[in-house]
């Protein structure tokens, strides 16, 4: 669906008249209306996002349609795929194969997803293959979040709320400081915490308590007419602590387990935001700290109509966990883990004019980047598989990867008739991944010695060399309607997975993406209504993945094939009333098995209503509401080795009274009304036989009342 929520607003243009208000977006590395890019371009707004009462990227799903995520239980490991293809949590070293930029600096691992989403201007959700102007491992979309400039007055907005059901605070804000006339800056913060869904009986505890304290700076200077300079920074801390794992099904030996432990018919199998798991090692229970910096510098100048354009991002990443694996009482697999990665990436590129009948960007990107895990597992199971050999050990494992890539890339739109336009993308991408890997036994015993074995420190390199590419073509059938075609290809960077039980066998090869897009995007005279379809058929040779079967991490490569149809509509049938409807239809399949892909629904679909009246001269009344779905989706590769994820319907809803002036609103926000639950994960509990699975519930019902003020 190629818009997701238009900043639009009901504003009276002639009579009954009204329309949505056009999007600027900048997908394509130029400012242009979402409407005339020839792509899936979908568009969360600030007010979107403060409607829904959103305050971290986990919750994209919910305001981003089309876009499904999962959360493994260890900490801060997520899985993104966009119109069923994606990577899967559980190995931090993949690059995400959908990517995330923070205002167009690169951000490459999964682990990001887990920051707050605060001041933000707007999220632009890319779809398909986009390795060729987008960039690195765009091969299968990209999220780019554009954060809020400062204002040209001064200015503060501060947003509290409390969750009722689940227990929660949000404390978000901002204040804006024109320094001068040339330099402005604005300081902006939030804070949330929640008590978490899940409820464990042995230790009383709820689950994933959270904790997100972030900051943020950002300053604009521009001295010249030609010269503006944007600066940039960032620093956030997540601390989570419990985990949301629970039984769905077991086959006696979890219940023996857990009496030996002490905590005898604490467990069930019914998927009820319980869960029985303790590790008196770790203090108790799991926990998780990510703190992650980020500072970036925008330079644009003017050279008679061509925009020069400097960005330089720098971003360190630190991830602490102590792992519960066996989600029981008891110490019989965990673990910990401290990951550090660093990154920095220079792009430079050069837009011409657009109005031109041949307009161009070309560029260059170099990166730099870092990836430091160090790590421990520790079993002690008091079975195996012979008399007297126990599933136990300990060994402590080390990950260094050094990457630097080299890209060269440009993107042509020749003018060929007033209505018909073409469009060629290249990108040259030279990569180096050096990797020094070892694990040493610090407890002799099967899990050290067989299921994961010892390696003598050594080293390993991945050198690659890609050549990307996208071409086509746009029509314009009227001034509100264009029609498109595209075909592109887009590479992931092969390189060493830190997830594997055999550390010789960590290499995994590169995998290519081809996309193949038509769409057709029309809006109604006055802008009263648009209605945008697009079909999309991608292929992936070789996609990376890591396949957990209980007791060990393989690596390796498939093929991969996403076909459907995305279609989004809204309309203004009277004033102050917007409905609309989206969905994405993916047919997704493994090419190798026959089986679908984990994390690929067939359906994901949004539809609702959004209705605003006087009430008198000073207030406003606000309606909203929405039924939102996802169809069936599974979690592995053999679709046979843990339950699925029925499907998930949820029915949501708000009221809010506001100041006319939009100075204040009280809203009043329900998620979930009907507290409807489905696996939102599933996975062979580790060790022990087969039959026993563990999954993470949906996020259950939640009501909270959020206040907005503004100066």
């Amino acid at each position: 669906m190629p818009v997701f929520a238009l900043a639009q607003t009901a504003s009276p243009t002639d009579g009954d008249d009204f329309k949505i208000e056009e999007v600027v977006v900048t997908a394509r590395k130029r400012s242009e209306t979402v409407q005339d890019v020839p792509a899936s371009v979908g568009v969360v707004s600030a007010e979107a996002l403060v409607a829904k009462g959103a305050v971290s990227l986990t919750q994209l799903p919910a305001v981003a349609p089309g876009v499904n995520m999962t959360k493994s239980p260890s900490s801060n490991e997520f899985g993104v795929t966009i119109r069923g293809l994606g990577s899967s949590p559980g190995n931090s070293s993949f690059d995400s194969s959908v990517s995330l930029f923070v205002d167009g600096v690169y951000a490459p691992r999964n682990r990001e997803f887990a920051a707050a989403m605060f001041d933000i201007d707007r999220i632009e959700v890319i779809r398909g293959t986009q390795a060729a102007l987008l960039g690195k491992n765009t091969s299968l979309g990209a999220v780019n979040i554009i954060t809020r400039r400062p204002g040209n007055a001064l200015a503060a907005d501060l947003r509290v709320a409390r969750e009722f059901e689940v227990g929660g605070n949000l404390v978000s804000g901002g204040v804006d400081l024109p320094v001068s006339d040339t330099f402005k800056l604005r300081l902006s913060g939030q804070y949330t915490d929640s008590d978490g869904p899940v409820k464990n009986v042995v230790t009383g505890k709820t689950a994933v308590r959270l904790q997100d304290a972030a900051l943020r700076a950002v300053a604009t200077w521009k001295p010249t007419d030609r010269l503006d300079v944007t600066l940039f920074a960032q620093r956030d801390r997540v601390d989570n602590d419990g985990t949301p794992a629970e039984f769905v099904a077991t086959t006696g030996v979890p219940e023996l387990l857990q009496a030996r432990a002490g905590a005898p018919g604490t467990i069930d199998t019914k998927l009820d935001w319980k869960n029985a798991a303790s590790s008196p090692n770790s203090g108790g229970e799991q926990a998780g700290q990510l703190i992650s910096t980020r500072y970036a510098a925008t330079i644009n100048y003017d050279l008679n109509g061509y925009t020069l354009t400097a960005i330089t991002g720098v971003s360190k990443m630190v991830n602490r966990s102590h792992d519960d694996y066996d989600f029981q009482a008891g110490d019989y697999f965990y673990g910990t883990g401290n990951e550090i990665g660093k990154q920095f990436t220079q792009e430079v590129r050069l837009v011409s004019p657009a109005n031109r009948p041949f307009n161009y960007i070309v560029g260059a990107l170099y990166l730099d980047g870092s990836l430091d895990i160090d790590s421990t597992r520790i079993a002690n199971y008091p079975f195996g598989p012979a008399p007297g050999v126990n599933v136990a050990g300990a060994f402590a494992q080390t990950f260094d990867q050094d990457t630097k890539a080299v890209s060269l890339f440009g993107q042509g739109v020749y003018k060929l008739t007033d209505r018909l336009r073409a469009q060629a993308g290249l990108r040259w991408t030279s990569e180096d991944k050096d990797v020094d890997l070892s694990r040493k036994i610090t407890t002799p015993g099967l899990l050290s010695t067989v299921l994961y074995p010892p390696y003598a420190p050594f080293s390993r390199s991945h050198d690659e060399k890609n050549l990307d590419y996208s071409a086509g073509l746009q029509y314009d059938l009227s001034s509100n309607a264009n029609l498109y075609v595209s075909y592109g290809q887009g590479t992931k960077s092969g390189g060493f997975a830190s997830s594997v039980s055999l550390l010789d066998k960590a290499e995994y090869d590169k995998e290519v993406a081809h996309t193949a897009e038509i769409g057709l995007k029309l809006q109604g005279e006055g802008r009263r209504w648009v209605f945008n379809v697009a079909g999309f058929n991608t292929k992936v040779d070789d996609f990376q993945l890591v396949t957990f079967t209980g007791a060990q991490f393989d690596i390796g490569n498939t093929d991969l094939r996403s076909r459907g149809v995305e279609v989004e509509t809204y309309w203004y049938p009277v004033r102050g009333l917007r409905l609309f409807a989206n969905g994405t239809y993916a047919d997704a399949k493994d090419l190798k098995t026959g089986a679908v892909p984990p994390l690929a629904p067939k359906l994901t679909a949004s539809a609702g209503f959004a209705f605003s009246t006087p009430i008198s001269e000073a207030l406003e009344l606000k309606l909203d509401g929405s039924v939102d779905h996802r169809s069936k989706r599974y979690y592995q590769r053999d679709t046979a080795s843990a339950p699925a994820g029925e499907a998930f319907t949820t029915l949501n809803a708000g009221v809010a009274i506001a100041a006319s002036d939009a100075r204040w609103e009280l809203r009043l926000i329900g998620r979930n009304l009907t507290n409807e639950n489905a696996l939102s994960f599933s996975f062979p509990t580790p060790i022990v036989p087969a039959g026993n699975y563990s999954g993470i519930s949906e996020q259950p019902r939640t009501v909270a009342l959020q206040l907005s003020l503004k100066y």
